[in-house]
């Protein structure tokens, strides 16, 4: 009959001192983990608190996977190449025994170190005998629980993701300062084909016992939440019906919460789970092997008829070493030979001595019979026994090659499943990637429609108050770039009506900055800048007409120059119809002075400044005319730039060069500076003012 099983669940890696004690308990054990034990995802608490171990008061570990991993992390904390040195003067405290041993492998033990722990965790007390407690509870009795023994003092709890915090809770009630930290993290593995298809055999009709060892509650819910995801509905229900072996009663509750019908407690650590779990064998272990000997073959042996007593005497004194109980009843059937009646007996001592020598021949032919019966029995039994084995092992041989079989059958399934789930994780990726991008879409879309959205709710202030904002902000350029009062001037009085028109309270401080605002604008001097950029065009538009100092051609006079120079009968002589007219004068006195006043013309004496103004030539009065055009054009820009001093230094630099190298007396070049005296004239600085204030009120009221 196949041996019973048992099914270990804890994490792969910590079971191997169980399962080597369940396999010389004569069970067989199928390992199932539960639980996956890894490093924290984030160690920087751990390390962080396994820097300044002084400061604690106390520190739990709550389980050896605590214990290993908080060690290493040490190690890697203090740099060092071996074990971790943990402080002399900082006390340990435990759960169970098999952290003591942890913790004992890497030299934190009395006396050199204080390790506090349940009672029966220490002193090697058998848990089976008596079956103490290895829980929070145990421990907390441990501890001084005196009132104020915490008070103001800080404790350290190792511990893994998730877990119970009852004695974290009474610690803080005691007045310490509790700090947990993740030492390790506790995730569900996900178990083979191989280990579920075990499983699904041990729940067929007829399979080998077998026993669930439930060590902690999560796995009991991992246990359950797998097998509704891997089991058929019926093979669920019957896993539930299995026997489970758990070594606390929260474990046994959870799992009796959960639908688990059969549920045997056993006492804490490894030697209460094999105590139980050998019991548990024990009582379905089945029949034991028979022995390999035949059936014994009854010997026949005759009744005993009545005789008379001293015929037995002999025997008695036999060595011990006889078969006593068959020499006995040989004896006993002696008499046959004899007469039935004591009178024919032999007198004489002849005839005793003969019957005596009879009797004991009879006696050693039947003990031969008796060995020879034994013999033939034996080597039936030896017959049978070698032919049993025989059928033995030709059974276990077909077992074998049909398990080997089976196993093969798996194995090209499991690779017919592996092919199948490699292509089918290669479409899923490939629908993955289409996914993600109809993802990345659609939030772009989403993202547009809530814009949208966004824009189709805002109400009529939003708009109302957005209208404004461009408004004022476009005036405050203008007035910035181009220093146009008045066009800034127009927005802040427009803004103000629209504010009037709604007549809302919380536009009212908008109002009073706008109203100061607006004042300041027509504080504002009025200053011409666009007339005085358009005299300034005029004149450069003139400069190529204006007469220079060295030109060939006739100077142009001022107004009554000609007059004086001719004398009141000039007009007279020059029309020579006058010598004919009816004022009766001399007429060759009147031709004379038109003769001289001709002359006069031909010859002119004027008084020049600077006589390298007479000296130009034609390209050099061209170079001329282009830089004082030049010169006018820098003063217009610097203008409208409301740069003052550049225009100033431009305007009066072409001012000296017109009057410099041009005829001041000519009508034009006298216009031409007159138009850049008034330019000059109209360009005042002014310091403009700014709309910051009605700019800060409207974002004050956005904020609003």
């Amino acid at each position: 009959m196949p041996r019973p099983t048992v099914v270990v669940t804890r994490p792969a890696g910590q079971s191997r001192q169980l399962t080597e004690a369940l396999h010389n308990a004569g069970l067989d054990v199928l390992g199932f983990p539960l639980l996956a034990i890894g490093p924290a995802a984030d160690d920087a608490p751990l390390r962080a608190a396994l820097a300044r171990l002084d400061t604690y008061a106390l520190v739990v570990f709550v389980s050896p996977n605590a214990v290993s991993f908080a060690l290493d992390a040490l190690a890697q904390v203090q740099n060092t190449a071996g074990a971790a040195q943990w402080p002399a003067g900082v006390p340990v405290a435990v759960v169970g025994p098999s952290s003591v041993a942890a913790l004992a492998e890497r030299g934190i033990a009395p006396p050199t170190h204080r390790v506090i722990a349940p009672a029966g965790a220490q002193d090697g007390t058998d848990p089976a005998a008596d079956t103490p407690r290895f829980d929070s509870e145990a421990l907390w009795s441990q501890l001084d629980t005196a009132p104020g023994a915490f008070s103001g003092r800080q404790v350290l709890i190792i511990r893994g993701n998730g877990g119970r915090d009852w004695l974290g809770d009474r610690l803080r009630e005691s007045g310490a300062t509790v700090e947990a930290v993740e030492a390790y993290s506790r995730t569900l593995p996900e178990p083979t084909t191989m280990q579920w298809q075990a499983v699904r055999d041990s729940l067929r009709p007829g399979a080998p016992p077998y026993a669930w060892l439930l060590t902690s509650s999560e796995a009991v819910r991992n246990l359950d939440a797998l097998a509704r995801l891997h089991l058929s509905p019926q093979e669920h229900e019957r896993l539930k019906q299995m026997q489970c072996i758990a070594p606390h009663a929260r474990i046994a509750a959870q799992a009796q919460a959960l639908g688990f019908a059969h549920v045997l407690p056993a006492a804490p650590g490894d030697a209460g789970l094999l105590a139980t779990c050998t019991q548990w064998g024990n009582a379905h272990a089945g029949p034991a092997a028979p022995v390999a000997m035949a059936d014994p073959v009854p010997v026949p042996v005759p009744q005993p008829e009545p005789a008379a007593a001293p015929a037995s005497a002999p025997t008695d004194k036999e060595p011990t070493g006889s078969p006593g109980p068959t020499t006995t009843k040989v004896e006993r059937v002696t008499p046959d030979t004899t007469s039935p009646s004591s009178s024919h007996a032999a007198p004489s001592g002849a005839a005793g001595a003969t019957h005596t020598s009879h009797a004991a021949g009879s006696a050693a032919r039947r003990n031969m019979a008796a060995w020879w019966v034994i013999a033939a029995v034996l080597l039936l039994a030896i017959a049978g026994g070698f032919f049993w084995l025989q059928m033995r092992v030709e059974h276990l041989t077909e077992e074998l090659a049909r398990r080997q079989q089976s196993n093969d059958a798996l194995v090209q399934e499991t690779r017919v499943l592996s092919r199948n789930a490699q292509d089918i994780v290669k479409e899923l990726q490939a629908k993955v990637g289409a996914l993600d991008g109809q993802v990345v879409e659609a939030r772009d879309k989403q993202a547009a429609l809530e814009q949208v959205y966004q824009d189709l709710m805002r109400n009529r202030d939003d708009w109302e108050i957005a209208e404004i904002q461009q408004l004022l902000t476009n005036a405050g350029q203008q007035l910035q770039l181009t220093g146009n009062v008045q066009v800034a001037l127009a927005a802040l009085q427009s803004a103000d009506a629209r504010l009037a028109r709604a007549d809302k309270p919380q536009y009212n401080q908008l109002r009073r900055a706008l109203a100061r605002d607006i004042a300041r604008m027509k504080a504002v001097p009025d200053t011409d800048l666009t007339g005085a950029a358009i005299k300034l065009d005029e004149s450069i538009n003139q400069i190529d007409a204006l007469p220079l100092l060295s030109g060939e051609r006739m100077l142009d006079r001022v107004p009554g120059e000609t007059d004086r120079a001719v004398g009141p009968g000039a007009k007279g002589a020059s029309a020579p119809a006058a010598a004919g007219s009816a004022s009766g004068g001399n007429v060759l006195t009147r031709t004379w002075d038109y003769v001289l006043a001709e002359l006069g013309q031909v010859i002119r004496v004027r008084k020049v400044e600077d006589a390298n103004a007479l000296l130009l030539s034609g390209d050099q009065g061209w170079f001329l005319r282009e830089n004082v055009k030049l010169r006018l054009l820098n003063a217009r820009l610097a203008l409208l730039s409301r740069n003052e001093p550049v225009f100033r230094n431009d305007l009066a630099a072409a001012q000296a060069m017109i009057g410099r190298y041009f005829d001041t007396r000519s009508r034009r070049v006298q216009g031409v500076l007159t138009l850049l005296k008034q330019a000059q004239a109209s360009a005042v600085s002014v310091s403009l003012p700014t709309m910051a204030e009605s700019l800060g009120a409207l974002r004050a009221l956005k904020k609003e």
